[in-house]
């Protein structure tokens, strides 16, 4: 076996491409021509196939992945390939070069044609020296994020641009130091790298910071303040349930009422003071009853004759109002007796407390209107 074949099978096929490439190149002397110039023919007399393949560096590898899965801003490029912004720019410029990426009158990014079906290898990036460490501005910002933080309130904490906060917060991502909560706008929410804290999408915020916690309400006025879908609205209460960040009770007409917890108020996305929602309206509201379930309520109980005393109401309208309020469940006889005196039911001491509740909001606008 003459020396070329042998040091084709020991070397490798690719190798001896490189080697005589280089040999090509370099001036040496016509022996060692002589030895390597067979390996034009290598494989009985068949030429040597050119690379197919294109060569990308791994930052321009990950451009070219982040463009064909749609992205088309330089930020969610970089982002996508985990890469500082300035990084990111370069590989793009390289690849509009190669004839793979180009870019239209917005700056939007696209891949060609070529961009799009062709085969690439990838070799590795040159490290530079530094290239993971923080300066002051980031470590500045980690400090920050002792908890999920919107990037508005980044910048304002900083002093510094949405541009210059934008441009670290990539870099700080690209070396693996943040996370965003939402991908397709990732200066929303910002949060350090491995934080457990639940992440709440946009419409389980507006629905947890539309929840009132002095006085508890229905799915529909929840909905209303939140303005999300009607078909969204109950699957998102019955995952802030899950998480403990709501609690539900029985409504005063049977149906399920909500209430916010401390947890959902200490959550960072709960957004206060927020447009609570309303809450429901209690089924009596003349003055009349208030004062008739108030002076039950002070007392315990109440026989009709002294409720009529107490709120100077005639027996007979009394006799009348009672019965209503038997079949509305608000109160109930504490006895079997035809005499035994009422006493307020569940649902009449929490329709009571909303009737005062609205009382109370009615005096605050009239100041406020004074």
């Amino acid at each position: 076996m003459d020396f070329p074949v042998r040091l084709g099978r020991e070397l490798g096929f690719r190798e001896l491409i490189a080697l005589w490439k280089n040999c090509r190149n370099a001036s040496i002397n016509r022996g060692a021509m002589a030895i390597l110039r067979p390996i034009e023919s290598i494989g009985g007399g068949r030429s040597v196939p050119k690379a197919r393949n294109l060569l990308l560096t791994q930052p321009q590898a990950a451009c070219l992945i982040a463009l064909r899965h749609g992205k088309d801003s330089q930020p969610k490029i970089a982002i996508a390939a985990k890469l500082a912004l300035a990084k990111a720019a370069a590989a793009l410029r390289i690849l509009a070069r190669l004839g793979l990426a180009e870019h239209d009158q917005a700056k939007r990014w696209h891949p060609t044609s070529r961009g799009k079906t062709c085969r690439f290898e990838t070799a590795p990036d040159q490290p530079r020296r530094h290239n993971g460490s923080l300066g002051p501005g980031g470590r500045r910002l980690l400090e920050l994020l002792d908890r999920p933080t919107r990037g508005s309130e980044i910048v304002e904490k900083l002093g510094m641009t949405h541009q210059g906060v934008r441009q670290l917060l990539i870099k700080l991502h690209a070396h693996g130091h943040v996370n965003f909560a939402d991908p397709e706008n990732p200066f929303w929410i910002v949060m350090r790298a491995g934080d457990k804290t639940a992440v709440l999408s946009r419409n389980e915020e507006r629905v947890l910071s539309a929840t009132p916690r002095e006085y508890a309400t229905d799915s529909t006025k929840i909905r209303i303040a939140a303005g999300v879908p009607d078909g969204e609205v109950q699957q998102i209460l019955e995952r802030l349930l899950v998480r403990r960040f709501i609690e539900t009770s029985e409504g005063l007409r049977g149906s399920r009422v909500y209430r916010i917890t401390e947890a959902g108020l200490k959550h960072p996305q709960c957004v206060r003071p927020a447009c609570c929602a309303q809450a429901p309206r209690p089924p009596v509201e003349s003055d009349r009853v208030r004062k008739v379930l108030s002076a039950i309520f002070d007392s315990g109980e109440l026989r009709i004759r002294d409720v009529t005393n107490t709120v100077s109401v005639p027996l007979q309208s009394i006799n009348a109002l009672m019965q209503y309020l038997k079949r509305k469940r608000l109160v109930k006889k504490s006895g079997r007796d035809l005499h035994s005196p009422y006493a307020l039911t569940a649902e009449g001491i929490a329709a009571l407390a909303e009737m005062k509740r609205n009382l109370d909001r009615q005096g605050d606008a009239a100041l406020g209107r004074a």
